[in-house]
């Protein structure tokens, strides 16, 4: 392997642990999320899978596979709920809507 597939594949699979982190620390619940939140849902699935389909055009399988692996590892540890938590206190744009507007009426 090359000095440049290493680090192609070093720097697709931090942008995929990101991708994945950003993804998990999301809230889950559509009501839950804000106006910015919502705005930025539908982009992210598309950048994630815009990322791995250019990896395989390029031909570069390894790279396309752990940056898959990154995601969902990312995914996984934006989940785990001390690690959210903390998360989002640092980063307050990844909060819940704390309003009662996206509730639904009864």
């Amino acid at each position: 392997m090359q000095l440049t597939d290493t680090l192609l594949t070093i720097v697709c699979s931090l942008i995929g642990l990101a991708w994945g982190l950003i993804y998990g620390l999301l809230p889950k619940k559509n009501d839950r999320l804000t106006d910015s939140q919502q705005r930025w849902t539908p982009v992210l699935p598309l950048i994630g899978a815009g990322l791995v389909v250019i990896l395989i055009l390029l031909g570069r399988d390894l790279a396309s596979w752990i940056t898959i692996g990154a995601m969902i590892l990312g995914l996984l540890i934006g989940m785990i709920p001390p690690l959210n938590r903390a998360a989002l206190k640092v980063w307050p744009w990844l909060r819940p809507r704390t309003d009662n507007l996206g509730q639904k009426r009864h």
